[in-house]
Order: C-alpha cells, then structure tokens, then sequence
C-alpha cells in the first residue's frame, strides 16, 4: 500500500469495521453472555464453536476461522493460507481475499506478516465486515491466538 489514497482508504476501512465489530459484539455478548459460560469447545469439522455449561451445550455458534497470530514468530497468518485448516472452517475467508485484491488492500492479500494481537483483532474486524458476521471470538494458546469471525449462533435447546 504505498499509494496515499489506498492507505487512506485503508485506514478509514479499518476504523469502521472495527466500530462495527464492536456494536455488533457488544449486542452478542449481551443476548448470548459468552464470556459466563464455563467452557467452550471448537469442531473444525462442522465449523462451529459450542459453548458449555455443566458439560452441556448453551450457545451453538457457526464460525469461520480468520488466522492467527503467533507470539513466537510476531506473525499474522491467514486461513486461507494455512493448510493445516480444515477447509469448510475457512471457505468463506477467500471472499476477504478478493476484496483486498480489488481494493488494492495487501494486508488481506499477503498470507503471513509481522503482527501482533491487535492487527489480529483488525484483521477479524474487517474480515466481519465483509462476511458480514454477528461477532467475534478470539482463542488463547500457548504460541498466541487464534481469531475467529462467528456468522451464526443461537441458544441450544
């Protein structure tokens, strides 16, 4: 992005995907109390997220997994670029792909980057808005984090 107006462009992309995932995140987390429930479990296979209580499911949650950031190596990775994901977890994320190559965004092209867990959080903000996602959730490990868009969930019955 060495041209003025696309970093422009950019940047104010950027900001309102971030104040989007925030109004959207505050209305989740406020029907759906994600942060309450004692544990969660993630299937790839069936690209959900299952939040648990009692060992029981409370909210069942479609996902699409964004990327991560390593805290070893300092580094973004996209989905869409890491083999080790399974396929139906991230076969949305090429849309986001696309839309950084038409809007000349390199930041969403470019499959690994110096980052760190707040241009993972960017990242997330802007893949939701071009998803169009219902919120977020960020998965903790020992080597970093994982950032996963959430474009379904309702309460389990």
């Amino acid at each position: 992005m060495s041209d003025p107006t696309t970093e422009e462009c950019w940047n104010r992309y950027l900001q309102e995907a971030y104040l989007r995932l925030m109004r959207k995140q505050s209305a989740m987390m406020q029907q759906y109390h994600l942060e309450d429930h004692e544990r969660f479990s993630l299937d790839p296979v069936s690209d959900s997220l299952v939040f648990l209580n009692n060992d029981r499911p409370a909210v069942l949650a479609r996902i699409q997994i964004v990327g991560s950031v390593s805290t070893r190596s300092d580094t973004w990775l996209w989905s869409w670029a890491n083999s080790k994901i399974l396929s139906n977890s991230k076969n949305q994320m090429h849309r986001v792909r696309i839309y950084g190559e038409t809007h000349h965004f390199s930041a969403l092209t470019t499959e690994k980057w110096f980052a760190d867990e707040i241009d993972g959080w960017e990242m997330t903000s802007v893949s939701a808005r071009i998803l169009k996602a219902r919120g977020a959730y960020r998965i903790t490990s020992d080597n970093g984090f994982t950032y996963l868009v959430i474009t379904d969930l309702k309460w389990a019955n």
